[in-house]
């Protein structure tokens, strides 16, 4: 099953990541998401209490209990000086962080 959820068009809340990181866990298998802090080498931030909560259920109880699968866009702040273990979301233990270059080999 693929689906979509509109998270992006207001304000962007700990509860607001959290229950897009968990809107049912026993249908949907792999959650595709590339919101974080700002990719602009100065920046550390990372998910709320809440969407930490959601993310550990997630993987635990996920796809009947196999666990849900995270994948996260690394940003796009490397032209900027940024890297990717700046970022809470990128860097946490429950996703699986995904970036890409040109098809000449540059960020």
């Amino acid at each position: 099953m693929l689906s979509g959820i509109r998270m992006l068009d207001g304000d962007v809340t700990d509860v607001v990541e959290a229950k897009s990181l968990g809107i049912r866990p026993n249908y949907i298998d792999i959650y595709s998401a590339s919101w974080g802090p700002d990719d602009d080498g100065k920046t550390v931030d990372g998910p709320g209490r809440l969407a930490k909560q959601a993310f550990e259920y997630g993987i635990k109880k996920g796809r009947q209990g196999l666990g849900s699968i995270f994948v996260w866009a690394s940003g796009n702040g490397g032209r900027e000086g940024d890297h990717c273990s700046c970022d809470g979301y990128t860097n946490s233990i429950y996703t699986v962080s995904v970036s890409s270059t040109t098809e000449n080999g540059y960020k």
